[in-house]
């Protein structure tokens, strides 16, 4: 089953990737500039699609977004993606189970539904809002957040986060 997962944490917290770290599922680990992909290759190989590139959808990965500083006074909102289809790996998606398990342990502070502790996601700027069904707060993203620190998504581009930056001065937040 294809997953999205949003949460908030300091941009150097690792707090996700020590989770999986911790399962008895050992991947391998790859990265580039912008994410980290988990591949449980003790599942199947990866799988290529017909112009030779990755199919996700039919690998057993899992592709992590950390949060960064993006115009020096923005953090953008972590992501962990499980886009397999579920009935061809029955052990990820126990694993994608337990990951949602623990994540729900962190407070969810807003909420499509806006059953959030922070229904209305004051310091989520840009497209969050629109983009994710929950965004859970680690120890480190919750004290940020409740110290008003601001949110964007990861897939915000310059002219979102020029909107973004331009709302903010007006409340005195300089991000150039």
């Amino acid at each position: 089953m294809a997953a999205t997962y949003y949460f908030l944490s300091e941009p150097n917290d690792h707090s996700v990737l020590d989770w999986f770290r911790s399962q008895p599922e050992t991947p391998e680990e790859h990265s580039n500039e912008m994410r980290l992909l988990l591949h449980y290759g003790q599942f199947a190989e990866l799988a290529q699609s017909p112009n030779g590139s990755l199919d996700p959808s039919r690998s057993p990965i899992v592709s992590i977004l950390f949060p960064k500083v993006r115009r020096g006074a923005l953090w953008t909102v972590g992501e962990v993606h499980f886009l397999y289809k579920s009935n061809e790996f029955p052990a990820l998606e126990r694993l994608r189970k337990r990951f949602q398990t623990w994540i729900n342990e962190s407070p969810a502070i807003w909420k499509r539904k806006h059953e959030g502790g922070e229904a209305y996601g004051y310091y989520l700027e840009g497209t969050v809002k629109n983009v994710a069904d929950a965004v859970f707060a680690l120890p480190s993203g919750l004290t940020a957040y409740e110290a008003a620190q601001y949110f964007v998504a990861e897939s915000d581009n310059e002219g979102v986060l020029d909107r973004v930056c331009s709302a903010l001065r007006l409340r005195g937040v300089d991000c150039s």
